[in-house]
């Protein structure tokens, strides 16, 4: 008698599990009752729990407990053998013979399962097999399939989302995702082809200018560009600093030039001289100094500089000729004596003089005149920026003079000169709008080239048309979906190499597959016929079938129900006429189990009662279904 305890139901612990293994391979002595708990027990140690072997031990355990059964779920009041297995791990064909149970084979292949068919004797085996219906035999095999089962399911999952588009991918070349086109630089490219050309009697002409210049030439070019950029971007505003545009302009036509020059040099002597003498002692002069002042007082600093004294008395001639200036003068409030004094007052006539010219030159040029240190400053700064925008401006006009022996390219004025000039560097940069479809044109060219015509995908086709439009939208929802058509192609090989390794052991379940992935991908389904010891004495890997059907239950011992770790779910036919001996066998275990009960004919009495549906075949009476033991 098989002893079964609410610890056999516990899930945390697969030592329980190897328990009720034991005990169920302890009512049987055969090889392959030996052979199949030896295999069973080291997949448990492995740490994986067949979920049929661990169904039936926890409908068993339930059995047993003082607590009552659970509700009958509606989902369980099945029509049907296919429905039935849908909803229930244990199922009884009660009163059917080998062509009801070929029908039920064929329903369950129907619906893509794939089903283990087992008994004790080959003959019983035949029965059904032979009674299977011609549309399903190429989907018999004798033994389950050489591939693994993770193999079956990436084969049965890619022929099920096969698609006419992903089926035409092995006859095509897709392009190595190396050789497309980066998408940035078609950005790039785009963009710049999309411009507008610039007006043909200015900056428009510098592409093709440049385009026919050796690469010294045209780099010496762009840096006089660079530096008539950086010039003129540190030239004072506009708004501002206008006074400082129309005197650029004027030197640029040669006007004002020496009185500039002299300005310039004036205007920063003033403020070093200001800025080195601002702790010096103030210099206060009573009144106008006479001409030639200056000359006097630099011949006495130099007088006092070569060793000479100042006396009091027997002064020398060029002492009696400063002695009225001095008197003029206060340096901190006193007459100047020293040698340092009479620096100091030099540097401030000196200043005087410059401010003086500095003036005179405004008033030329037609600039206002400083009117304290602040706007001097600002005068001083205003004109060296001034002088370097002209001699970067000067540069660049004589460079794109000269820069073709008949070029019609001028730059009369600062404002094209500072068009010319960001045309240069942006050619310099980008490249000219010309040089950019030719860009694309040969991109589309050399990718077109990387596969026949015959065998170019609309993807690629794609990708090309696209970039001779221009059209970087297009070709970025293109190189998508390349990326698309590379996986599909990716996958119709990897399918068709896992068809030729099932065709290797199994042709014609690898041709009907083939053919149902096309057209019936919901049957892909396969059924093995194996008689109980072989399929005993090397129980299948996990995974390898969804349903295993026993022939015979009420004849076999409870050891055989070491087949639920076979499948996930288990079917137990029983012939009309078959009842069990009285001894315990795998169907009474069954019964004790729950299992749910398919009638085929001459219902038990007293029993829930559910008509079959849609009987798969002919030859499959109307059949109520029922609890086991009920």
């Amino acid at each position: 008698m098989l002893h079964v305890g609410p610890a056999a139901a516990d899930k945390g612990d697969d030592a329980d599990l190897a328990v009720f293994v034991d005990r169920l391979a302890a009512a049987g002595s055969d090889r392959p009752t030996t052979l199949a708990r030896r295999a069973i027990r080291k997949v448990i140690a492995g740490g994986y729990s067949p979920p049929g072997l661990r169904r039936l031990a926890e409908s068993l355990a339930a059995s047993v407990s003082e607590l009552p059964p659970p509700p009958r779920r509606p989902s369980e009041d099945a029509g049907s053998v296919v429905s039935a297995m849908r909803s229930n791990g244990l199922v009884v064909l009660e009163d059917f013979d080998a062509a009801a149970v070929a029908a039920a084979v064929s329903s369950l292949l129907a619906d893509g399962r794939r089903v283990v068919v087992t008994g004790s004797t080959v003959a019983e085996l035949a029965e059904v097999r032979h009674s299977l219906p011609a549309e399903v035999l190429d989907r018999v095999v004798d033994q389950l399939p050489a591939l693994t089962p993770g193999e079956i399911r990436e084969l049965r999952t890619l022929l099920v989302m096969s698609t006419p588009a992903r089926r035409s991918r092995g006859g095509q070349v897709l392009p190595d995702p190396a050789f497309l086109p980066d998408v940035h630089e078609v950005a790039r490219l785009c963009t710049l082809a999309g411009r507008r050309a610039a007006s043909a009697s200015g900056a428009g002409l510098i592409p093709s200018l440049l385009g026919d210049l050796e690469s010294e030439r045209r780099e010496a070019v762009t840096s006089v560009a660079r530096c008539v950029d950086r010039s003129l971007s540190g030239m004072p505003r506009r708004d501002v600093g206008g006074w400082a545009w129309t005197l650029l302009s004027d030197l640029i036509y040669g006007r004002h030039r020496p009185v500039f020059d002299q300005m310039l040099e004036d205007t920063a002597q003033s403020v070093t001289a200001l800025d080195r003498t601002r702790q010096a002692p103030a210099v206060q002069v009573g009144a106008p100094l006479q001409p030639g002042s200056a000359d006097i007082l630099r011949r006495y600093r130099e007088y006092l500089e070569s060793g000479g004294r100042s006396r009091p008395y027997f002064r020398s001639p060029l002492q009696r000729s400063v002695q009225p200036i001095l008197r003029m003068l206060r340096v901190g409030g006193r007459i100047p004596e020293t040698e340092q004094d009479i620096v100091r007052v030099i540097d401030h006539i000196e200043v005087g003089e410059r401010l003086s010219r500095i003036d005179a030159s405004c008033a030329e040029t037609g600039i206002a005149a400083p009117r304290n240190e602040a706007e001097l400053n600002a005068l001083a700064d205003g004109l060296v920026r001034v002088a370097a925008a002209a001699r970067s401006v000067g540069a660049l006009r004589h460079d794109v003079l000269f820069i073709a022996a008949d070029s019609p390219l001028s730059v009369p004025d600062v404002d094209t000169a500072e068009q010319v000039a960001r045309a240069i560097l942006d050619y310099a940069e980008h490249g000219s709008s010309d040089e950019a479809h030719a860009r694309l044109e040969r991109m589309a060219s050399e990718l077109a080239r990387h596969c026949p015509a015959d065998a170019m995908s609309p993807e690629h086709r794609d990708a090309v048309a696209a970039l001779r439009a221009r059209d970087l939208a297009g070709y970025l929802r293109a190189v998508e979906a390349l990326g698309g058509a590379r996986r599909e192609q990716q996958d119709e090989a990897r399918q068709a190499d896992l068809l030729r390794s099932l065709s290797d052991c199994a042709p014609r379940l690898a041709t009907a597959w083939g053919t149902l992935g096309e057209h019936g991908p919901s049957a892909l389904g396969l059924a093995s016929f194996t008689p109980i010891d072989a399929l005993l004495a090397e129980v299948p890997a996990a995974d390898s079938a969804d349903v295993v059907v026993v022939l015979g239950a009420p004849r076999l011992g409870v050891e055989r129900l070491l087949l639920t770790a076979v499948a996930p779910r288990m079917i137990a036919a029983v012939a009309p006429g078959e009842r069990p001996d009285g001894a315990p066998t795998l169907l009474s275990v069954l019964q004790r189990a729950s299992a749910l009960v398919i009638r085929g004919r001459a219902p038990a009495q007293n029993a829930r009662v559910v008509p079959m549906l849609a009987a798969p075949a002919s030859r499959m009476q109307a059949a109520p279904v029922g609890q086991a033991g009920a």
